[in-house]
C-alpha cells in the first residue's frame, strides 16, 4: 500500500498478542503499521517459546477480539469455565461460580490466539509484519529506529509513533532508560513458576473440565485450566505451579484422587 501525504506511519515493536491486537487497530483507524518481532514467526516455526499455559478470556477481552472480527472465531475453540474450582489442603472441593449461571469465562490456546492476531493484522493492506528483526536503538523524538535483521544486517527506518509491546525486558524501555531523569524499577517476586500436565483419564479430562481449578497453599498456589491438546489428542487441563519444591512430604499438600495426584 502507498502512503498518502497525511498517513502516519506507526512502528509497534513485539508480535505479541499484545502487538499483534494493535496492529489491527491501528491499521482499521488507517494507519500505515510495521510490526517488528525479534522472534521468528511462530505460525511457521518448529517450536514456540514462552508460557503455554491458556489464558483465561473474560467479557473485556472478547470485546476487544470482537472489535477486529475474531471473537467467534476464538470463542468457538475455547472450554468455558463457570467457576473456580477450590481445593483445599484436606482434599475437599468446592466451587466459586464467576457470576450468573449463563457466565462464564473461557479457557483458550495462548499460542493459537497469537497466530490468530498475527493472520489478522496481515490481512490489512496497510500492515507489514517483520520477523527476527530485533530493535537496538530507537530515538522517540525523531522516531528513528534501528534493528538487527536476521543476517545480522543493521535497518534503519523512521515512524511517526512508535509503540512498545516487547514484554517484561522490552527494548522499547531501554532506550527510555537512557534518557535523563527516566525513572524505572524492577523487582522479582521470590517465586518460581514451573508447568505440568494432567494427561487425560480414559480419554476424558481427568478433572472437571468446566472450572478453573485451584490449590491455594499460603506462600504458593497451583492453577490448572482445561486445554485442548492439538491433532485430535484428547483434552488435559494444564496445570501450572508457582514455587513448588518436591519433597517426600509434597502429597500431602495435593490430596486428591490417586489418578490426579501429583
Amino acid at each position: 500500500m502507498e502512503k498518502s501525504a497525511n498517513q502516519k506511519t506507526i512502528s509497534i515493536i513485539g508480535g505479541g498478542l499484545v502487538g499483534s491486537l494493535n496492529a489491527c487497530f491501528f491499521a482499521k483507524k488507517g494507519f500505515i503499521v510495521e510490526l517488528y518481532e525479534a522472534r521468528e514467526d511462530i505460525r511457521t516455526a518448529k517450536s514456540v517459546s514462552g508460557r503455554s499455559i491458556n489464558l483465561a478470556l473474560s467479557y473485556r477481552g472478547r470485546q476487544a477480539l470482537k472489535a477486529v472480527n475474531l471473537e467467534d472465531k476464538i470463542v468457538a475453540n475455547g472450554i468455558p469455565m463457570r467457576a473456580r474450582m477450590i481445593h483445599s489442603v484436606n482434599g475437599e472441593k468446592y466451587s466459586m461460580p464467576y457470576g450468573k449461571n449463563d457466565q462464564y469465562i473461557l479457557s483458550v490456546d495462548r499460542a493459537n490466539l497469537n497466530k490468530e492476531l498475527l493472520t489478522a493484522a496481515e490481512k490489512y493492506s496497510n500492515v507489514k509484519l517483520h520477523f527476527q528483526h530485533k530493535l537496538t536503538d530507537c530515538n522517540v523524538e525523531s522516531g528513528m529506529l534501528v534493528f538487527k535483521g536476521k543476517q545480522g544486517t543493521a535497518k534503519h527506518t523512521y515512524a511517526d509513533l512508535i509503540v512498545g509491546c516487547d514484554g517484561a525486558f522490552s527494548s522499547v524501555r531501554k532506550q527510555f532508560m537512557k534518557k535523563k531523569r527516566f525513572n524505572y524499577s524492577h523487582v522479582y517476586i521470590p517465586h518460581g513458576y514451573k508447568e505440568l500436565t494432567i494427561p487425560p483419564k480414559n480419554g476424558e479430562f481427568a478433572l472437571e473440565p468446566n472450572y478453573l481449578h485451584i490449590w491455594p497453599r499460603n506462600t504458593f498456589m497451583m492453577i490448572a485450566l482445561p486445554n485442548l491438546l492439538s491433532q485430535g489428542n484428547p483434552p488435559s487441563p494444564s496445570p501450572v505451579v508457582e514455587d513448588i519444591e518436591c519433597t517426600d512430604a509434597q502429597p500431602l499438600m495435593f490430596p486428591d484422587d490417586e489418578d490426579t495426584r501429583l
